[in-house]
């Protein structure tokens, strides 16, 4: 355990709330005057598990996955984010002391502090966070470990570092809480779904599930579903169905195979599948189709 300052103790206390020294023995700590971040490393913090306990500060609590969060998880966590709890100050509420310690990391922001910066994007106060969940992008932890490092290191100006890094993770917090998306983020998200539309194209003989393409999208299911019906106006398997019908009208017309050939190119087990969707989708079954067109 590191040795505390009489001003680390003193900003942990104007954050924290009436702690002592042997409250924090299991856990590791980098604080600022207006900013700390607290990372429970080999056992339970004593002031978390307190019956209702409360916090001079706004404490947002990140889980480095989904079956870390100390409370049920009520939104869906989408790949390449952190699940984050919010607690206003003042708040009363404990940490549930249970078999084995959660390992997360705390951010404590004091409330002037976070509701000067709070102002800039609303004119209303914070609404009273009680284990309020939402989400960070995986980048805000870039920022956290610059300011572990910059608390450690202590170098010629590191006070004035952390003071700007406690600014930009004060903005990237309420951002997340505000869901104010960077518009980047919708451009990446409809770069990834062009290139499942891709793959579709060159793999349509395959066989492919929601799965798999939401892998290929780095996205949740449910998250790749959603945005590719909003990009492409109709879900992931009903364009691949599209897709497969083009091809198979192609391959029809070209005379060149027949019903139970062009099928599985398409990527049907077996001709009946296929000439069931076919009739369902032309309107005329493949044979009348193709017959059609010889003619």
């Amino acid at each position: 355990m590191k040795k505390k300052t009489k001003t680390d103790m003193t900003n942990i206390q104007k954050l924290v709330g009436d702690i002592s020294e042997s409250n924090l023995k299991h856990v590791e700590y980098y604080v600022s005057d207006n900013f700390g971040i607290f990372i429970p490393s080999v056992g339970f913090c004593e002031y978390a598990i307190m019956p209702r306990h409360t916090h001079p500060a706004y404490s947002f609590v990140l889980f480095f996955s989904e079956e870390q969060s100390v409370t049920p998880v009520k939104i869906e966590v989408l790949p390449e984010h952190y699940l984050v709890t919010a607690m206003a100050p003042g708040m009363p509420h404990e940490e549930k002391e249970s078999d084995t310690f959660t390992r997360y990391m705390a951010i404590f922001i004091s409330q002037d502090f976070f509701e000067k910066i709070y102002s800039i994007y609303n004119s209303k106060p914070p609404a009273r966070y009680y284990w309020e969940q939402f989400l960070v992008g995986h980048e805000i932890l870039t920022d956290l470990k610059k300011f572990m490092s910059e608390y450690e290191n202590k170098l010629p100006g590191y006070q004035q570092v952390l003071r700007a890094l406690a600014i930009t993770v004060t903005h990237q917090v309420i951002r997340s809480i505000l869901k104010i998306v960077n518009k980047a983020d919708f451009i990446i998200e409809k770069l990834e779904i062009e290139r499942t539309v891709n793959y579709m194209y060159q793999h349509f003989g395959e066989k492919l599930t929601v799965t798999a393409l939401a892998q290929i999208a780095k996205m949740s299911e449910s998250h790749f579903t959603r945005i590719f019906k909003k990009e492409m106006g109709q879900s992931p398997m009903g364009f691949l169905m599209r897709v497969r019908m083009d091809k198979a009208k192609k391959l029809l017309r070209s005379g060149t195979k027949n019903i139970t050939e062009v099928s599985l190119q398409c990527g049907f087990s077996n001709a009946s599948h296929f000439s069931s969707s076919f009739t369902k989708h032309a309107g005329i079954s493949p044979s009348a189709y193709q017959h059609y067109y010889a003619h």
